[in-house]
């Protein structure tokens, strides 16, 4: 098994040795893993990854039953995540001796204990795994941006439209504002460094009415999803002076169902 030390270093080394898409399985069958794909309920877990002393060996259960069927996006990168419990060397140590018990998956993004931190380094590995850093630079840097450009991207790498959003935004390239919301209500919203705003006009709670995202769950109007659609600072996130007001940005919504998820750049 490769012994490397910065989760970045590796999945470069892992990537380069890998074509786009990265065959996830394929990287877990070579270094011995088993990885079983199975229905273990609604409300329990994506991922969960345990060692068996017994037999020296790794297991990998994904739950399809969450949505993470073989090869889709969703089950993509909750292998991915759960790779990283096994690559990243803290944590395989630590499953190995027995100090960190067999590793259950179920995002959530607000969590602040050691599970919370171990959780976003899988993370990290993940996105840097199936989106690696050299040839997504290249896929986007020079290029004007917009949702379209995100959906060919993701489309490459095999992965969700968030995802690459979000890898997309650690970047900076160009500043994005990203906002996740069920039902109306904000799950969670985060954005570019070199973003000018900080957090909807609403704060963490409801979407503005006056966006694309806001039509979709108080009017059900879907006609300016997936597109690029104008919105005013003022319509969507907590200014403070008029020049702020005044200031007009693009808002990419992809909805589904209950759901929503909406990129803002400046125009």
């Amino acid at each position: 098994m490769m012994k490397i030390n910065s989760y970045q270093s590796i999945t470069d080394a892992i990537a380069s040795l890998y074509p786009v898409p990265i065959p996830l399985d394929k990287i877990a069958k070579d270094e011995g893993l088993c990885v079983i794909y199975d229905n273990y309920g609604k409300d329990t877990f994506d991922g969960m990854t345990w060692y068996e002393p017994k037999l020296d060996r790794f297991f990998i259960h994904i739950n399809i039953e969450r949505g993470n069927t073989e090869n889709s996006n969703k089950g993509r990168f909750t292998l991915a995540h759960e790779l990283g419990h096994y690559f990243i060397d803290h944590h395989r140590l630590a499953m190995e001796s027995g100090k960190m018990q067999p590793h259950i998956h179920c995002y959530n993004p607000f969590g602040k204990n050691e599970e919370w931190v171990i959780e976003r380094e899988a993370d990290c590995f993940a996105a840097n795994l199936l989106m690696p850093l050299s040839q997504f630079k290249m896929d986007l840097e020079g290029k004007i941006f917009s949702g379209q450009l995100i959906q060919l991207v993701a489309a490459k790498y095999h992965v969700s439209f968030s995802a690459c959003a979000i890898r997309y935004m650690h970047l900076n390239i160009v500043p994005i504002f990203l906002i996740y919301a069920e039902e109306g209500k904000i799950k969670w919203q985060m954005h570019s460094k070199d973003f000018p705003f900080f957090v909807m006009r609403h704060g963490n709670f409801k979407v503005p009415e006056n966006t694309v995202m806001g039509d979709y769950f108080y009017n059900h109007e879907s006609s300016c999803c997936k597109q690029s659609e104008i919105v005013y600072a003022c319509d969507c996130f907590h200014t403070y002076t008029e020049e702020q007001n005044r200031l007009q940005f693009y808002e990419y919504c992809i909805p589904y169902k209950k759901c929503a998820f909406s990129i803002f750049w400046e125009k």
